[in-house]
């Protein structure tokens, strides 16, 4: 009898440390989930995280206010001139003949910033759009000469710009414009809250990232697809592709992401394809034999994975995922595999899952 009780004793005791054991296991994993997680977005500029900034922070907002389309109207005007100043100055140093020379002449004097928008501004642009000259110069953007992605857009819609049109969504995440310093937005998803830290990304900005580092639970890295034939802004002997491979290197190898997930955005992949036809990938990789689209965008991922493996990571995840940052359903639904990876791994260092 006396034994039976100690043996009841006993099993109750060992019921009741294990209880214990995962009370506190379910108590960090509340914790852990609770605790607002950080996302670091990083890459070159130009490759598309600012529009990502904006898509992530539209997860929240649902749509842009009255303010932020107000702000982005004479942002509209100033790419529409700044773009078309680009292709006319363009054009005078190749030696391609422009038709509309009394046009391209007025245009390419007017300051894009701090010039009231008019009527003939307006038409000028949608004149020169048609010129042969412009459409010959326009071939040889990125390689003679650096244009925004989205030129063309914008001199597509010209029409609609006028002094009182009010800007689309898509004219918003269309919109070039450098960041500079630090920006954040916060959003909850499935409850759980994420602070998403978006910094400049030309090279002068880049010292202002270690104020972000601290605490960081993944880290969102943005690369355009189509930099492999194109030269940095600020140093044009400088190919942007070797540019991100080697930026890439120093946040895999930094001390303060060794904890930290990162996610690969493999950007512009609405672009890549006709990039192919103009400049082949194998123009830069000697040792790309691919012929596909798909083909091109695996093998670039493979250049960025073989980065991550130089080294031990402790078996840290690294995620890639193709985007194109203008399309709001497709950055939707990266962003929730995204969000589910993060808390997952969170889950899995707690040894839960």
């Amino acid at each position: 009898m006396g034994n039976c009780e100690a043996e009841t004793d006993g099993q109750d005791k060992g019921l009741q440390k294990r209880n214990k054991t995962i009370n506190n296991l379910l108590k960090k994993q509340k914790n852990q989930i609770d605790k607002e997680k950080k996302l670091l977005l990083l890459g070159g500029g130009e490759s598309g995280k600012s529009t990502i900034f904006k898509q992530m922070k539209l997860l929240q907002d649902g749509d842009f206010d009255k303010d932020q389309l107000d702000d982005a109207k004479p942002i509209v005007y100033i790419n529409c001139l700044s773009q078309i100043q680009i292709l006319i100055f363009a054009a005078e140093k190749l030696g391609i003949q422009i038709e509309n020379v009394e046009i391209a002449e007025n245009l390419k004097r007017i300051s894009p910033e701090g010039t009231f928008w008019t009527k003939e501004i307006q038409q000028g642009i949608k004149t020169l759009w048609k010129d042969s000259g412009i459409k010959e110069i326009f071939k040889y953007r990125n390689r003679k000469f650096q244009l925004n992605d989205s030129a063309q857009y914008f001199f597509d819609n010209i029409d609609r710009f006028t002094l009182d049109f009010t800007p689309t969504k898509q004219d918003v995440l269309r919109l070039r414009v450098k960041t500079t310093g630090i920006h954040e937005t916060e959003f909850r998803i499935h409850g759980v809250k994420f602070r998403l830290v978006d910094v400049g990304g030309q090279r002068n900005e880049r010292k202002k990232w270690i104020h972000c580092f601290e605490g960081v639970t993944s880290v969102i890295f943005c690369v355009s697809l189509i930099e492999y034939a194109q030269t940095l802004r600020e140093e044009a002997q400088v190919n942007r592709m070797t540019e991100a491979l080697s930026l890439f290197r120093e946040i895999c190898t930094s001390p303060w992401f060794t904890k930290s997930s990162i996610v690969l955005f493999l950007n512009k992949k609405d672009l890549i394809d006709e990039q192919l036809k103009e400049v082949p990938l194998s123009s830069y990789f000697p040792d790309f034999n691919g012929y596909t689209t798909e083909e091109a965008i695996k093998f670039i991922e493979k250049k960025f994975f073989e980065i991550s493996e130089i080294k031990d990571f402790d078996a840290r995840p690294i995620f890639a995922f193709p985007t194109c940052a203008i399309d709001t359903e497709n950055i939707n639904s990266v962003a929730k595999s995204v969000i589910a990876t993060v808390l997952k791994n969170d889950l899995d260092d707690l040894d839960m899952i």
